[in-house]
């Protein structure tokens, strides 16, 4: 009997022990949260996104501890009051965003204090986390001094989306939170241990950065990026033609927190991405699948010899791959124009004139921001002359320019970035030519 009950007493120490979620306490970085220590007053709030907590179930979140650089102080930034909440929101759209004073729960009041590096809250009153919405960290600094610090702030942070992170910080009075004033959003967040809530056995499923959801147009050798997760080891990526397959990319282990692939991607592929993380052998589950499109194939008119012919009038072609178009030989300076010493190589069309005057026009689908020039040269590929060009609008707008042609002569229109000294990128257009 007496060894259940210390078998069962030592279980529940150890379920105590284990009832707490780190996220980056190694992290040495510093900044403005969970306060300001470099100004008289703050107000801080920041949004842990419940993928992050990666909590196994809601639960009651008994305190909080932070993590003080140890050549700092916070001797005068020591007066808190702690508040919780549960938010939709995954960051702080401006300045102003803040989260209602009416959807946060005051947990703590009073001193804190430094001790081995850490401030440890413990609250007064437990938070139930509800293991659904994401979490809000607040806080407000009520002391009227401030501290000289090395780094001047204190606290350490991690980085993470921006605006994940909003403060306010200043030395006129103390915050009312009901009505806090304009604040500045960050990239960072808190290094924190949350007590209370027990974790999932399995780590956090990574936050990707590029490429979001649904994008198009993305490289052949994309440089996949995701924020680290506190804990994990190594991560694995894995790329499909379908959703779930593995067909591409197969579970390849990544030690760091992004990764290019060594062989191109199929071109003008849609792709499915999926990233996990490793912790103690065991991987992340139930991780999301990121879906994005690749870059079309290289223009078949990419080149002067490969230039579409125009032969009926009007002429019109919408050129959607041009995003792959190569810059061939490089720029062309044959023509200059606005004081350009020339333009990129882009895509290519040709016709055969006639003695009638052509107009070329090149427009943007709405929103666009390609920056085209127009160029139309006489002789062969080999031997350009320059016939007229035109580069007279900026992002987005539509380039016309007029020629009169010379029977029997072979005219030669490029249409690409007005760059005349580095290879910017091409993007959609449609080319209309018109017989006048």
């Amino acid at each position: 009997m007496m060894k259940r009950i210390l078998l069962l007493a030592l279980f529940f120490i150890f379920a105590i022990m284990d009832a707490q979620i780190n996220i980056n306490i190694g992290s040495s970085n510093v900044g403005v949260a969970p306060v300001s220590s470099f100004f008289s007053y703050s107000y801080v709030q920041q949004i842990y996104r419940k993928q992050e907590l990666n909590a196994s179930t809601a639960g009651s979140i008994t305190g909080l501890t932070f993590y003080v650089d140890s050549s700092s102080t916070i001797t005068e930034s020591s007066n808190w009051t702690v508040y919780l909440g549960h938010t939709s929101k995954t960051v702080f759209s401006s300045g102003t965003d803040w989260i209602p004073a009416s959807q946060l729960t005051q947990v703590f009041t009073g001193a804190v204090t430094k001790n081995n590096n850490k401030v440890e809250v413990v609250f007064t009153t437990p938070f139930t986390y509800n293991n659904v919405d994401n979490l809000v960290v607040a806080a407000k600094e009520n002391s009227p001094n401030i501290d000289i610090n090395n780094f001047d702030e204190a606290f350490h942070v991690y980085p993470h989306f921006p605006y994940s992170t909003l403060y306010y910080k200043g030395d006129r009075a103390v915050v009312d939170i009901a009505s806090p004033p304009g604040g500045i959003s960050a990239d960072y967040k808190s290094a924190v241990t949350i007590s209370g809530l027990t974790p999932n056995v399995s780590p956090a499923c990574p936050f990707v950065i590029y490429p979001v959801n649904n994008v198009q147009n993305v490289s052949l050798f994309p440089d996949f990026n995701w924020y680290p997760v506190s804990g994990a080891a190594s991560y694995k990526v894995s790329v499909g033609t379908s959703s779930g397959s593995s067909d591409i990319i197969n579970q390849q282990i990544v030690s760091g927190n992004s990764f290019t692939p060594s062989a191109a991607l199929p071109a003008g592929t849609t792709c499915y991405l999926r990233i996990t993380s490793v912790s103690g052998g065991i991987e992340s589950s139930g991780c999301s699948e990121l879906v994005f499109k690749t870059v079309p194939p290289i223009p078949v008119n990419d080149a002067c010899a490969g230039a579409l012919l125009a032969s009926v009038f009007p002429y019109t072609y919408t050129q959607n791959d041009a995003i792959s178009t190569t810059n061939n030989a490089g720029n062309i300076t044959v023509c200059t124009s606005s004081g350009d010493a020339g333009m990129n190589d882009g895509t290519w069309f040709k016709f055969t004139g006639d003695g009638s005057q052509y107009t070329i026009k090149v427009t943007m689908p709405s929103g666009s921001s390609y920056d085209p020039q127009i160029a139309v040269y006489s002789g062969s590929c080999s031997n350009l002359s320059c016939t007229g060009t035109v580069d007279t609008g900026g992002n987005g707008t539509a380039e016309t320019l007029t020629i009169t042609t010379t029977g029997g002569t072979d005219y030669f229109i490029n249409v690409g970035a007005y760059e005349d000294t580095t290879d910017a990128p091409e993007n959609i257009f449609t080319i209309t030519i018109t017989k006048l």
